[in-house]
């Protein structure tokens, strides 16, 4: 009898911990958030986009306050599972990294909890004061950040495609030197070959 009562104890709490388990499954504690960047690097007064994304219904609030243009507002806001937009970059004089940071606001579904404990010596269990009908679902953030590098231009060219400088003058005599050495070389072997071939 007490084998078969300690079977049914381990079988109820076995259904109890599948249970719960599964309710766990389905409301993830934090939401997958990512935020992409096409290019993270670019010179300094171009603008990039980014890509803010979550698996559940967000309140976005996209922040680049470092290096953005003057002007250009740091905050941007948007609501959904995604928000894209773009930013303006400041002019920079060397490389500069600054952060930018997606954070999603979301309700995750389960009331806040804001019952009062009372305790004292007379209470025994301690009572919780409160109704269900003034408890709010309680909003939860998740967040994603990159960093954007910017490079300064080289020189006044705005129109600079990342090509080398061009620092001397033309290379054509070289080239003209190289062939003279190659046909002097050429026709020394043959007179060397004519005089072994008379003999």
């Amino acid at each position: 009898m007490k084998n078969l009562r300690l079977a049914a104890a381990a079988a109820i709490a076995g259904v109890v911990t599948l249970l719960s388990s599964g309710a766990a499954q389905a409301y993830p504690d934090v939401p997958n958030v990512t935020l992409t960047i096409p290019d993270s690097v670019i010179y300094g007064g171009e603008t990039f986009s980014y890509t803010a994304k979550a698996d559940v219904d967000c309140e976005w609030t996209v922040t680049y306050a470092e290096g953005r243009a003057s002007g250009v507002a740091a905050g941007q806001n948007g609501s959904g599972k995604s928000l894209s937009g773009s930013y303006k970059t400041k002019v920079v004089s060397k490389t500069f990294k600054s952060p930018i940071t997606a954070t999603c606001v979301y309700d995750d579904g389960v009331p806040a909890v804001s019952a009062k404990i009372l305790t004292g010596n007379d209470v025994t269990p301690a009572l919780y004061s409160g109704s269900a009908s003034t408890l709010q679902a309680a909003t939860q953030d998740a967040s994603a950040s990159a960093t954007v590098t910017l490079l300064p231009r080289g020189g006044d060219d705005e129109d600079d495609n990342g090509a080398l400088p061009d620092t001397g003058g033309s290379n054509l005599w070289i080239l003209v030197l190289g062939a003279g050495l190659v046909l002097a070389g050429g026709g020394a072997l043959y007179a060397s070959r004519r005089r072994h071939s008379a003999h």
